[in-house]
């Protein structure tokens, strides 16, 4: 599929079809040249999309066990209708440069997240190695081949490809290029230069540590065979004057490369190795899993408020800021939390009950993002937003850490708000106030956390009441939690109808919302008969379940109001 998108751009067949699913309002339109070649691509997106979910469920029923597994797994389900919901804006706003790029980079993010995937499953005894010292480049050489390729499809975008006929320089001397087309065109050509030293260097060091786990050598030497065929593909564009082999072969090449960088960076790296672990630590410190729910959340407020697609700025602007504030209040949360970390088995090893962090660093690196946070938000969308993204950072931290969660059961049903802030803060970003629709964006979040977070205490409730935290299950028993989920789950379904008719969403969003809906109810009340020997198996089930539903919720939203454009 995304060999087949750089045909796509590379032929100018990106407006064949000018809607969107449908191709001039058919399925299967008459097919001339440019229509037949975007068609396939649509073809080949449906396709993989089928693949994709027959992944994520064969990973939740084969490998639920497996948390590595199952993370790349829900990663992959929310990543693929993204890049459909980015295919879509992409095609109604005709082709935008910054947009065709963002449609890039979601793909090639998917491409890595499987590609990962892959390698977890190929070679399972990875986790129990301990990493070399050069895992940071080869990290730094899969960081630099991706930037490379969003910095090609720039380019393409722009429409700059074919400004500079010549190789390696730019119609000559450097000082020649005046012209903004051909600055672009060259700043990827050194872009190329910097992640063609990093990508060599990391092989050297591969091939030299093939031995310390299994795929190191032939990934060494597949990617340096790769690369080396993308800089003589890059070399013939301009030297054939841009014949349509080597346009096409260009960002299919560029793919390959970054599947085999990224494998590469995968099998030399470990959870447990002591290079860069303060980065790491400081990276888990903001809980990065929870950080991508509560951004797509607020996209889907973005998108709902703009009845479809947000300028790209304001956009931008949101998911900084808007990670940086998620990110700030995890990082207090684990600060003020570290005391229950230290007493649980599933949180003992995190960086500060592990004692890797300092807890004077904790504080400073959670109050540093949402300083960054509010800077972001007040200056490049509007003081609303920013004082929304405070005040989830406060609630979470002064009412739900340091209050409720040591002190009633209904501890995760209040201080759900804060989780429920973001689609608030994605709305006012937009329209600088906040409406009816917005309020159901909160209350659906609202009534979710409760069945969400009550099935993982299902799982973990030995580690609540070891540690004194008065959980639904530690206070009521499980029976009584699984009553609570099956009626929050229940909550849930007329709130979606209600945003179907309060936001002005269309059918494809009706659907979306009964059929999701429905299924969170089975699993709920599948629970609710288990008897105790299968309550805990049924419960991470409920769990997993649980995020797919709002992922795909929140996705549905976004399709909904781009196509009602």
């Amino acid at each position: 599929m995304v060999v087949w998108g750089g045909v796509v751009r590379v032929t100018g067949s990106g407006l064949a079809c000018p809607d969107w699913p449908l191709c001039h309002g058919q399925f299967l339109p008459s097919l001339d040249t440019a229509t037949r070649i975007e068609w396939t691509h649509r073809f080949l997106a449906i396709v993989s999309g089928l693949a994709v979910a027959a992944l994520v469920l064969w990973s939740l029923l084969r490998y639920r066990a497996d948390r590595r597994v199952l993370a790349l797994a829900i990663v992959a389900a929310v990543l693929y209708p993204l890049q459909a919901v980015l295919g879509a804006i992409t095609v109604v706003l005709e082709l935008p440069p910054e947009w065709v790029t963002l449609h890039l980079a979601n793909a090639e993010l998917l491409l890595a997240t499987l590609t990962i995937l892959a390698v977890v499953v190929r070679w399972p005894e990875l986790a129990r190695s301990r990493a070399p010292g050069w895992t940071w480049l080869a990290l730094a050489a899969a960081v630099g081949t991706f930037v490379l390729m969003l910095s090609g499809a720039y380019v393409r975008g722009a429409g700059a490809t074919a400004v500079c006929v010549t190789w390696p320089l730019c119609q000559g001397p450097i000082e020649l290029l005046y012209a903004n087309a051909a600055t672009i065109h060259m700043a990827h050509r050194y872009v190329a230069g910097a992640v063609g030293i990093l990508v060599i260097f990391a092989c050297v060091e591969a091939w030299r540590h093939r031995r310390d786990a299994p795929g190191l050598g032939p990934l060494a030497i597949a990617t340096a065979a790769i690369f080396s065929a993308q800089v003589a593909i890059g070399a013939a564009n301009p030297l054939t004057g841009f014949s349509p082999w080597a346009l096409g072969a260009h960002p299919a090449a560029a793919s390959l490369l970054w599947c085999s960088v990224v494998a590469l960076a995968a099998v030399s790296w470990r959870s447990t190795a002591p290079q860069g672990q303060l980065v790491r630590d400081l990276i888990a410190l903001t809980k990065p899993a929870i950080m991508s729910l509560l951004l797509v959340t607020a996209l889907g407020g973005m998108f709902l408020a703009a009845h479809g697609v947000p300028p790209f700025g304001i956009l931008v602007a949101t998911l900084v800021g808007g990670a940086a504030a998620s990110g700030g209040a995890a990082s207090l949360n684990h600060y003020f939390d570290r005391d229950l970390d230290e007493r649980m088995r599933r949180t003992r090893h995190r960086p500060l009950p592990a004692h890797r962090v300092s807890t004077r660093l904790a504080v400073a690196w959670g109050v540093a993002l949402n300083v960054v946070a509010f800077v972001v938000l007040a200056l490049f969308t509007n003081l609303l937003a920013a004082s929304l993204a405070i005040a989830g950072t406060l609630f979470y931290i002064l009412v739900y850490t340091l209050w409720l969660k040591r002190t009633t059961a209904q501890n995760i049903v209040i201080g759900g708000a804060a989780g429920a802030v973001p689609p608030l803060v994605g709305w006012a970003a937009i329209t600088g106030s906040l409406d009816l629709a917005a309020w159901l964006l909160f209350a659906i979040i609202f009534f979710w956390t409760p069945a969400h977070f009550w099935a993982l205490a299902l799982l973990i409730r030995d580690d609540y009441e070891r540690a004194g935290v008065p959980m639904l299950p530690v206070v009521r028993g499980d029976e009584a939690t699984t009553w609570n989920i099956l009626a929050y789950a229940g909550f849930l379904l007329p709130l979606t109808i209600f945003l179907f008719i309060a936001g002005d969403l269309g059918l494809l969003y009706l659907g979306a919302a009964l059929v999701l809906g429905a299924v969170f109810i089975a699993y709920a009340w599948r629970l609710l008969r288990a008897g105790e020997t299968r309550r805990r198996v049924l419960a991470r089930g409920v769990y997993l379940y649980s995020l797919v539903y709002l992922a795909l919720l929140f996705v549905a939203i976004m399709v909904d109001s781009t196509l009602r454009l």
